[in-house]
């Protein structure tokens, strides 16, 4: 099992004062994310999940990644999907009242983060996070 999660300063609602993304695997093994980008720093841990962690068999996030967004962070979450063999972005559209239910099938793709209030397409991110 994988256990991701942030470090920020959930005391200060004015800056959350963002630190890293960590996860913990294996045996009491950590690799910490911390480049002060956090959109940067999800994407690596990401990359790192896909490339290293294979073999893992479970993923799960602790309430800080939820914590982190609902305390103010300025992301919102972007879905990753393949889509007739190419890896698209996918949002939810909140103005929808019965997103989670419309919708559902958004949420089964890899989450990302992208800075709140855009969409960039999947190229753009990989961009963005170089």
């Amino acid at each position: 099992m994988a256990f991701i999660r942030i470090n920020y300063d959930d005391g200060n609602r004015e800056n959350l004062s963002y630190e890293s993304v960590e996860i913990h695997y294996g045996n009491d093994l950590k690799k910490c994310f911390a480049s002060k980008n956090f959109i940067k720093d999800w994407w690596d841990m990401r990359k790192f999940m896909i490339l290293e962690l294979s073999d893992e068999i479970y993923f799960t996030k602790s309430s800080s990644v939820d914590h982190f967004i609902m305390d103010g962070a300025p992301y919102d979450s972007a879905f990753l999907h393949i889509v007739d063999g190419k890896s698209v972005l996918k949002y939810i559209d909140y103005a929808n009242k019965n997103y989670l239910y419309s919708q559902q099938h958004i949420y089964e793709g890899i989450e990302f983060f992208v800075p709140q209030g855009t969409q960039p397409t999947w190229e753009e991110l990989k961009e963005i996070c170089k």
